[in-house]
């Protein structure tokens, strides 16, 4: 492979490449102004342009006469130019590795090629499977696409959006409208995918009977709320029986009326039986009557429910 730098004229015709894609959201990204050359390729009967193409378009916009440009000459196979354009967007966000994929699989590259060979270059495992997660993410809105730019997403976390694949209008309502973050996120869409799988409903149907379908499109002043509310409706979800015996349980140290000094705790998840009691006595009467009431048979009842 041979390659030069010279002036590239962007006056006449020109024809662009199945790159024109990269990279991601180029407008929005910093850089955009022409601080490099752009990257092309001389074939026998034009030269295409495979590297920031919209750098070119912006010359040709304000009439910019030319433009330098990395030309590569003698390019000996696909997987090579390949390579190359890999290097040039060194180091590639996760998006433009699901755009660099797509433009593989455009150009005639195998996906076992695409794997072992290609996938090393962007930092993915040369898994195969991975291509289709990979593609995935341009199935994404475009507000989740961005999300996953601007938070630097890895694609085992960026995947965790395909639990959800049908819903995902809902997923960025409730990022953008409850500013939960990614990690809040995905345990949400991994708990109503489990329990939907459970119970043998769909996604929807889960998240709607949770409560959390809604929650999309509510507000909250506090994000800490919506977080606390969200816990409960997931506990209650996925722990019915222990949410009533807490229930319960509370029910029952409520009707023995301790004084307001006295603390009961107890293992939510009873897996430790027994309970912590503390209170403060401010005298010998309130210290005996505090004493009754935890020597009561109705105190006492509450063992049988633990």
């Amino acid at each position: 492979m041979k390659i030069i730098v010279k002036e590239l004229t962007t006056s006449g015709p020109t024809i662009h490449s199945s790159f024109a894609a990269l990279p991601f959201q180029r407008k929005a990204l910093p850089g955009s102004k022409l601080t490099k050359p752009v990257l092309a390729y001389q074939t026998p009967s034009c030269i295409k342009i495979v590297g920031n193409i919209h750098w070119f378009l912006e010359a040709q916009e304000t009439g910019q006469p030319t433009i330098p440009v990395y030309l590569v000459q003698d390019s000996e196979s696909t997987l090579e130019l390949l390579k190359l354009v890999i290097e040039y967007y060194s180091p590639m966000t996760l998006m433009d590795k699901a755009l660099l994929t797509q433009t593989a699989l455009e150009l005639g590259v195998p996906r076992s090629m695409l794997a072992e060979k290609i996938y090393p270059d962007m930092a993915l495992a040369p898994r195969e499977k991975l291509i289709e997660q990979v593609l995935f993410l341009l199935k994404l809105p475009l507000e989740l696409q961005q999300f996953i730019l601007d938070k630097d997403l890895s694609l085992k976390r960026a995947s965790i959006f395909q639990r959800a694949a049908e819903h995902l209008d809902w997923v960025t309502r409730f990022i953008k409208n409850l500013k939960v973050g990614i990690n809040m996120t995905a345990e949400i869409i991994q708990n109503i995918w489990e329990m939907a799988k459970r119970d043998d409903v769909d996604f929807q149907t889960k998240a709607q009977e949770m409560g959390l379908w809604e929650m999309a499109d509510t507000e909250y002043e506090d994000t800490r709320l919506a977080v606390m509310e969200i816990r409960e409706r997931i506990n209650a979800a996925r722990f019915p029986t222990l949410t009533k015996a807490g229930v319960d349980l509370s029910d029952t140290i409520r009707a023995v009326h301790l004084p307001d000094s006295v603390k009961i705790k107890w293992d939510p998840s009873f897996e430790r039986q027994g309970i912590d009691v503390a209170f403060h006595a401010r005298d010998e009467t309130e210290l005996d009557t505090t004493l009754d009431k935890l020597a009561s048979t109705a105190f006492k009842n509450i063992f049988k429910q633990i």
